[in-house]
């Protein structure tokens, strides 16, 4: 129908989280490529969690992988303060949680995530599912691509 909402999706997805190390439980870790939204300035975004390998033993279920950003250039020239380290998210923004079931194989989930008024911003994860998640043998990663809603023709 015409004026119906629809998805537009942009060109570009990044990596934001490539990790290739094992992640404990109640650790954070991230930060590893910038989104760049400044061009595009979409409002929203699938934010996507993947997890390849398999875990020592399965996660509890309905736990999360939460996932925080620290927004860059946030006055024209400062970052937000400060980065997640260790197990502590600091004064990182929660953007959304991955739901996790309680299997030892490969997880993929996604989120949209609300990216209104962020131009730039690192992202990070907290491993909240009850055990390490393995990123030795397989990365850890989250994609995040951004989209607006625009009418129909």
């Amino acid at each position: 129908m015409a004026n119906d909402a629809i998805m537009k999706w942009s060109a570009t997805t990044t990596t934001v989280i490539d990790l290739t190390a094992d992640l404990t439980n109640n650790s954070v870790a991230g930060g590893t490529t910038l989104l760049d939204n400044s061009t595009e300035l979409m409002p929203y975004a699938r934010a996507t969690f993947n997890n390849p390998g398999t875990f020592g033993a399965a996660p509890t279920n309905n736990s999360t992988v939460n996932l925080y950003a620290v927004l860059q250039d946030t006055d024209g020239t400062s970052d937000d303060t400060a980065a997640p380290t260790g197990s502590d998210v600091e004064s990182a923004r929660f953007m959304g949680a991955f739901t996790i079931y309680d299997t030892d194989e490969e997880q993929r989930c996604s989120i949209d995530i609300d990216l209104m008024g962020i131009q730039k911003a690192y992202f990070y994860i907290e491993n909240k599912t009850g055990q390490t998640i393995p990123g030795s043998s397989a990365h850890i990663y989250v994609k995040i691509t951004p989209y607006t809603l625009t009418p129909s023709a």
